[in-house]
């Protein structure tokens, strides 16, 4: 099973995760290997992944935002959310 990601915010039924791998490095038959670190930003429906692969957490929000404005339903996001991320 995939590994969701740490919670950054909810939006009436759709979440934002965000996955952070850290940079590591070992050794290697005598030598250093580095392995580089990355953050993917995802978006989730319940427990079903939507979209993925975005390193901005912004544009996650606005995306789900786009979708609820699709669906009628921006009227029920938080205001707070709204100013946090300058959603329109």
């Amino acid at each position: 099973m995939e590994k969701r990601g740490h919670h950054i915010c909810k939006m009436v039924n759709y979440e934002v995760r965000q996955k952070i791998t850290k940079e590591t490095s070992r050794r290697l038959g005598g030598k250093i290997v580095k392995t580089p670190g990355s953050v993917e930003v995802m978006i989730y429906k319940t427990k079903n992944k939507i979209e993925g692969g975005m390193t901005d957490i912004k544009l996650a929000a606005q995306k789900i935002y786009d979708i609820l404005k699709q669906e009628g339903k921006e009227v029920n996001v938080d205001k707070r959310i709204i100013r946090k991320y300058n959603l329109s």
